[in-house]
């Protein structure tokens, strides 16, 4: 899908697929920072500082994850905004990553 949308697709899907390429990749390291971050506070052994330092590794990971999205839902607003044909929904972000992760096996 991602090699055929590449290959045929207008400026417009190609914006498209980008913006759902960073939204994958805002969650994903989301995530990662999340789990990394509950890791270490639990880790901490009561340690203020290394507590407040996996406190907010958290917090900025989920900040940025909002952020990602606030930036998505900004881009689709302004190609409403100028009437640009700015499709993206769920299924391709689903399709985009189930293509990601076939190339990685």
């Amino acid at each position: 899908m991602l090699r055929e949308m590449l290959e045929n697709a207008s400026i417009v899907e190609m914006v498209g697929t980008f913006v759902a390429l960073g939204l994958i990749a805002a969650t994903i390291l989301s995530l990662v920072y999340i789990i990394f971050g509950g890791i270490s506070f639990i880790l901490s052994a009561g340690n203020e500082e290394k507590i407040k330092k996996s406190v907010q590794t958290i917090r900025f990971a989920i900040i940025g994850l909002f952020v990602s999205f606030i930036a998505y839902f900004l881009v689709r607003f302004i190609a409403n905004l100028l009437d640009i044909p700015f499709e993206l929904d769920f299924s391709t972000i689903v399709d985009l990553m189930r293509d990601i992760f076939s190339a990685i096996q």
